[in-house]
């Protein structure tokens, strides 16, 4: 082989070596900016999850928040439902006491003009009968007007 030929074959494989090398070059810049987009795009997904994460923490504050009121509010609504059964307990159970100790006074109707003075003499001798100290008591500590539930 002579010395001309070997220059050409050298040259020609510079050439395709310099080609590859162009080539691998510019897929290498292709592959640095996507690389970069990406980061960008991760980047910016994170930022995003952040936020969202500080936006769930903070519904879950409410959400804690809100069940405690609930909470509180249950009991109350629980305590005022039992005192106002008692006091339609104790109510009722001084009703019947009351109607059990009724007595209905006889009514003595004289055929006379004096009839009229008589019922009233009669329902005036009978002492008026007083509520129990206990359901004086009752009325005055329910007091469910004000409670609001």
């Amino acid at each position: 082989m002579s010395l001309p030929l070997v220059n050409l074959v050298s040259i020609v494989l510079t050439a395709v070596s310099l080609a590859v090398f162009l080539s691998a070059l510019r897929k290498a810049n292709r592959l640095n900016a996507m690389s970069r987009v990406m980061a960008h795009q991760v980047a910016s997904s994170a930022a995003n999850l952040q936020q969202a994460l500080a936006i769930l923490q903070a519904e879950r504050e409410t959400c804690r928040d809100e069940s405690v009121r609930l909470e509180a509010r249950l009991r109350d609504s629980d305590r005022v439902r039992s005192e106002i059964t008692r006091a339609i307990e104790l109510v009722e159970r001084a009703k019947s006491d009351l109607k059990d100790g009724v007595r209905t006074p006889p009514l003595s109707i004289q055929p006379s003009t004096e009839a009229p003075k008589a019922a009233t003499t009669a329902t005036s001798e009978t002492p008026a009968r007083t509520l129990p100290v206990f359901v004086n008591r009752i009325v005055r500590s329910a007091d469910v007007a004000t409670v609001v539930l």
